[in-house]
């Protein structure tokens, strides 16, 4: 078992790596009464078609992650939430464009919820006549999405930046998409999603990790160890179409969406947190309520508290977002043109400003140690090897330099699109 110390922080971190390929991150916080345990494959919506082998390409309707999530949980007799409730524990699930997960929190019986989350995450029912249901579900909960202004306008903006993408895909897909989906499909994909190698469990609270990793071994005997070489077929990203595009919804105000897309390679591990780490800091430098920009657009009335800007990093999909309530979002579109063109003139003489930016993220960073939740629900991080103690430790190593390189990266050749969403 690999053990990693974190010396300022107090914390340790205990990683094993199953015979089966099951992945174990374990945070021991015997001070607290509570422990979260969160299974997760780095499977999700943006996964619409896969490779097993040298068998053929496989292709997966929009929302299928996301279908699979709601039918695990149940079973031929049973639901899985009702056995949570008999041990006294609070269970919940959810999909992203990158991973599935699914989780329990509890006091109480930390052993007998720990075996059944992995017991009905790896053993599918599905039947003709449970589709079916789900289908009627899902179609709902869609309905909703398509009614909600922020989602529209959030899809909008990507729609635009990815193009015939499945990153332009709503993660719960269409009505038309999910009424394909068959029972056949859906144990396709969990075979080759939810394998153990393609698992991950994390484990924070109170607990014993030896009894612990015990019943991990045992519970994972009744399932099979023999793993599939899965090969994800990303299509390639397509050109930009559209630099503005306009939306009739029913709103009493415009919202409105701006996007920049950064093309360039994947990246993995440790550079993903920090490039994450870089544009976040970066966008409050050049963004951010303390800046002279913003307080301008804000006292002018061009802007509100609704505004906000937002850096996504999601496997080779990289992106800045920037979202507003206003009718002059002309003026608004002109003075963030300006400020990403002139980046370099508005980061001059910033380096102050960037120690105590970092200083406060380093501070609301160690605050979230506080919070098992908010450990345990990271599971993007613990698909790249990383967890919030190496966020923090990545985020003291940055510098100011660091983030001129990502400024260049980001704005050298930046294209700025405009989504409004209006009545």
């Amino acid at each position: 078992m690999l053990e990693k110390y974190y010396k300022q922080l107090k914390e340790k971190v205990l990683i094993e790596t199953m015979p089966d390929g099951l992945n174990v991150v374990m945070v021991q916080k015997p001070e607290y009464h509570k422990t979260f345990a969160v299974l997760t494959t780095d499977y999700g919506s943006l996964d619409e078609k896969y490779q097993i082998g040298h068998d053929s390409p496989k292709q997966i309707p929009a929302g299928t992650a996301h279908f699979l999530e709601h039918k695990l949980f149940e079973k031929e007799n049973e639901d899985a939430f009702t056995r949570f409730g008999q041990l006294g524990a609070d269970a919940n699930a959810f999909t992203n464009a990158y991973q599935t997960s699914y989780l329990f929190s509890t006091t109480q019986h930390v052993v007998p919820a720990l075996q059944h989350l992995l017991q009905f995450v790896q053993t599918p029912y599905f039947s003709d006549k449970t589709v079916a249901k789900e289908q009627g579900i899902i179609g709902q909960e869609i309905q909703m999405y398509q009614d909600d202004p922020n989602w529209a306008v959030y899809m909008g903006i990507l729609s635009m930046m990815y193009p015939d993408s499945p990153m332009a895909h709503d993660i719960a897909g269409t009505q038309q998409s999910i009424a394909t989906i068959t029972p056949e499909l859906l144990y396709d994909v969990h075979h080759a999603f939810y394998q153990p190698s393609q698992l991950t469990l994390q484990v924070i609270g109170h607990f014993d990790a030896h009894e612990i990793l015990e019943t991990i071994s045992q519970t994972q005997q009744s399932f099979s160890t023999t793993s599939s070489e899965i090969k994800r077929l990303v299509p390639n990203v397509q050109p930009l179409s559209s630099l503005s595009t306009t939306r009739q919804f029913n709103i009493s105000r415009p919202k409105v969406a701006f996007g920049i897309r950064i093309d360039g390679k994947p990246l993995n591990g440790t550079n993903i947190t920090k490039r994450t780490l870089a544009a976040d800091l970066l966008l409050d430098l050049l963004f951010g309520e303390q800046t002279d920009w913003y307080q301008k657009l804000y006292n002018e009335g061009i802007i509100d508290s609704e505004f906000d800007t937002s850096f996504d990093l999601i496997r080779e999909y990289q992106f800045i977002t920037i979202f507003a309530e206003t009718t002059a979002y002309q003026a608004l579109e002109k003075a963030i043109q300006t400020q990403t063109i002139q980046y370099r003139s508005a980061l001059k003489n910033q380096v102050h400003s960037f120690e105590q930016l970092k200083r406060a993220t380093i501070g609301e960073g160690i605050q979230r140690l506080n919070s098992l939740e908010n450990i345990a629900l990271r599971g993007d991080d613990a698909l790249s090897g990383v967890n919030l103690f190496d966020k923090i430790e990545l985020l003291q190593d940055l510098t100011f330099d660091d983030i001129l390189v990502t400024a260049d990266t980001i704005f050298q050749n930046a294209v700025l699109q405009r989504f409004v969403l209006q009545k």
